[in-house]
């Protein structure tokens, strides 16, 4: 993460310290089999969305280079051919950043990015947008002109700052984008231990960003003490994913959100709410309900995985284990909803939008995954008090993850002559897990007071006859988006089964870690977390896994590993093995 110097005058530029560790993209490639995507390219082929079409902001700290102050990337690098990037700041011609290339390389570059197909990005130094050229903050206390219109829906902020005395205008002027334009932020916070707020990182203090940090747990946590409505102590991060600083770690989750954007925007049919499927922001950009900002961001927290096993950063570790660790609207204190998980995020929206059995939604249940959004809820003005959304009965236990999100209302715009209202309101949504069986008794609930999301991670019993339920705390109109997946979860051990090495028996399922000595994978030996034979987790069973297991168990007689479950190791789970690989059942345990 880069910080601005505050060498600058301008009152904007007044910084705290950051570590600044940023490495070249290609050694983290990996991160994307981490996050999903590699499995996803694999399973869409030729249809996999790339971010084409949705034009993008890259907003840099500054860095010097001899001497003198670059944020610019490197439109030269082989990675940006074909793209369009604005030098909006007006940064010396010539003079780049390598931060700033770095992040962009990650963000949209041809060949590391999840969004390789983005073209259009205007480039800003920090400080230039946070003055004239985009939120326009002042020293007035009704704030000055209004935001530049942009067409960009997704900003990356790999960058940390504060602001003395413009710090509330900043955080309410960027809250009032996002809501209005459905402009979409992903801001990084500042790297650290994992136990200091984030009081440097003034824009994930902002309610309505997502606010990204590392899988390794390796940044600072909560948010600054602003004011009485930007308190200290809220859920940050949002998220995390793998990355060797939040710098990169950010640009990952904005790529993301921009390969939703775009299966959003090009797939009408994904928006089918019965009173508003989209709307035309400042910019004249139709902004569909499936690409919205609250949508976007409750489908990257659903879909996110709360147990992980990365090839490019450390692990998660357990997930809210302590009560110390766990915040009041469901999320964990250092990792928020847990890491990017691209293909569950995209394959929440792709099953598109399912409205509640009040909206007039499905007869039956929802589907096992996808998403509402509501455009008035909270009593108020003809609008619903309550939103019931039927999940599907399974004869097998399912891991219930679910998103509500809904953005911090700013004032913003009054008539000519009297500036900038920043003044905001926080509403309070309720998320409930019921039990429809049980006359609507709560069996799970995120119902904090401090932030605007609220997230459940839930094990739903074999035949179970649950709900999802959003209720408002006051009365109010408010729109909301809510997404959920539910995920096959044999063991009732709230990590699903394809992130165990697992195998039912008649007596029950079975769950082995690669040691075959405990539930999860704890002995650190790496292998055999999964219900396949994907032993490096990178979404593909291959020759690579063949490799590991020859290295682990020598290149004859059978692995160490009870495949079927049955208690003992045997000529059947050889037969596993090769199945897996892909080839026909044979006597020898071992892949050759």
């Amino acid at each position: 993460m880069i910080r601005l110097r505050p060498a600058w005058t301008n009152p904007l530029a007044a910084m705290a310290a950051c570590g600044l560790a940023l490495v070249s993209a290609g050694s983290l490639a990996d991160y994307r089999a981490d996050v999903g995507y590699t499995r996803l390219q694999q399973e869409l082929g030729g249809a996999l969305p790339d971010g084409a079409g949705v034009v993008v902001s890259q907003i840099e700290g500054v860095q010097s280079v001899y001497g003198q102050d670059a944020w610019m990337p490197d439109i030269t690098d082989g990675e940006f051919a074909g793209k369009t990037i604005l030098n909006v700041s007006n940064a010396t011609a010539g003079l780049y950043s390598g931060h700033a290339t770095g992040v962009a390389t990650d963000f949209y570059g041809l060949t590391s990015s999840m969004a390789p197909a983005i073209t259009s990005i205007s480039a800003y130094a920090a400080f230039d947008w946070m003055g004239p050229r985009y939120l326009a903050t002042t020293y007035q206390a009704a704030g000055g002109p209004t935001p530049v219109v942009s067409t960009s829906r997704i900003a990356n902020h790999s960058w940390v700052a504060s602001a003395p005395g413009l710090d509330t205008y900043v955080l309410r002027r960027l809250d009032w984008v996002i809501e209005t334009d459905e402009f979409i932020h992903v801001a990084g916070l500042n790297n650290g231990n994992g136990s200091s707020p984030s009081a440097s990182a003034l824009l994930t203090s902002a309610f309505n960003v997502i606010a990204v940090g590392r899988s390794s747990g390796q940044h600072d946590t909560g948010t600054a003490a602003v004011d009485g409505i930007y308190t200290a102590g809220r859920a940050r991060p949002h998220i995390v994913a793998p990355g060797n600083s939040t710098s990169l770690s950010t640009p990952h989750v904005a790529a993301a959100a921009a390969l939703l954007v775009a299966t959003g925007h090009a797939n009408a049919v994904l928006s089918s709410d019965p009173v508003s499927v989209g709307m035309t922001n400042r910019a004249g950009v139709v902004v569909r309900n499936a690409e919205r900002s609250t949508v976007v961001k409750a489908a990257l927290m659903a879909g996110a995985d709360r147990v992980t096993h990365n090839s490019s950063e450390g692990n998660l570790g357990i997930y809210r284990d302590v009560a110390g660790n766990r915040t009041a609207n469901g999320l964990d204190r250092r990792y928020g909803a847990g890491q990017l998980n691209v293909r569950n995020s995209y394959l929440i929206i792709a099953a598109g939008e399912q409205g509640s059995g009040e909206d007039g939604g499905p007869a039956s249940s929802v589907a096992t995954r996808g998403f509402d959004y509501d455009p008035a809820f909270g009593g108020a003005s003809g609008s619903n008090a309550t939103a019931t959304y039927l999940l599907p009965v399974s004869a097998q236990p399912q891991l219930l993850t679910a998103a509500l999100v809904w953005n911090i209302d700013v004032t913003g715009p009054v008539p000519p002559g009297m500036g900038f209202d920043t003044s905001a309101t926080l509403h309070n949504l309720d998320l409930l897990l019921i039990d429809l069986a049980a006359g609507g008794a709560t069996v799970a609930a995120s119902q904090g007071t401090a932030d605007n999301t609220e997230n459940l991670w839930v094990v739903v019993p074999a035949n179970a006859q649950y709900a999802l339920r959003v209720i408002p705390a006051g009365t109010f109109s408010r729109d909301y988006g809510l997404a959920w997946q539910l995920l096959p979860d044999a063991d009732g051990d709230g990590a699903p089964d394809e992130r165990d090495n697992c195998r039912a028996v008649a007596n029950g399922p079975v769950l082995r870690d690669a040691g075959g000595n405990s539930q999860l994978d704890t002995n650190g030996d790496g292998y055999g977390n999964r219900c396949d034979a994907d032993f490096n987790n990178n979404g593909v069973v291959d020759s690579q896994d063949g490799a590991l297991l020859r290295v682990a168990f020598g290149s004859a007689g059978y692995p160490d590993r009870d495949l079927n479950g049955n208690g003992i190791v045997d000529s059947q789970d050889g037969a596993l093995l090769r199945v897996a690989f892909g080839q026909p059942p044979g006597p020898s345990g071992l892949v050759q």
